[in-house]
């Protein structure tokens, strides 16, 4: 039969795949940390993206709103940390209940996106992550920007 030898060298190799020992993926290595951070909340910088990309969530910027207007994910939008309480009611208005958020700040060692996605959470919105990545991760990876 013609398509048996196709068959058996694609047999060998999927159990040849099966056999790699973990450890030597590095994609495999990888993905518990990805998942821890997905379980909390917190979004990759590839998760991100494709959100990004399919617009399937509404990107809010947390840091001050100048550092917002010198620079930001294009199309995001100024909720800063610090003024979150005058900005809000406007936000709200905007935006529905019911509108996935991502929350980011500068990068991973700041605590404003978590500070901004927690308090979403308490005025109702219940699809809120944080890309803790932050404008930092984003623009490394060369992803779009404005301001």
């Amino acid at each position: 039969m013609p398509g048996k030898p196709l068959l058996r060298t694609l047999l060998t190799a999927v159990i040849l795949l099966a056999s790699v020992s973990p450890a030597l993926s590095p994609l495999h290595a990888a993905a518990p940390s990805a998942l821890a951070k997905e379980e909390s909340g917190e979004l990759t910088l590839a998760a991100t993206k494709a959100i990004f990309d399919t617009h399937s969530a509404y990107f809010v910027d947390a840091r001050s709103e100048y550092a917002y207007y010198k620079l930001h994910i294009k199309g995001a939008t100024s909720l800063s940390s610090s003024r979150f309480d005058e900005q809000y009611p406007d936000f709200r208005k905007k935006q529905p209940l019911e509108t996935p958020i991502v929350v980011y700040c500068a990068d991973s060692n700041c605590g404003k996106a978590r500070q901004v996605a927690k308090k979403l959470r308490k005025n109702g919105y219940r699809n809120v992550r944080v890309f803790s990545g932050g404008l930092v991760e984003w623009s490394q990876a060369g992803f779009p920007m404005e301001g």
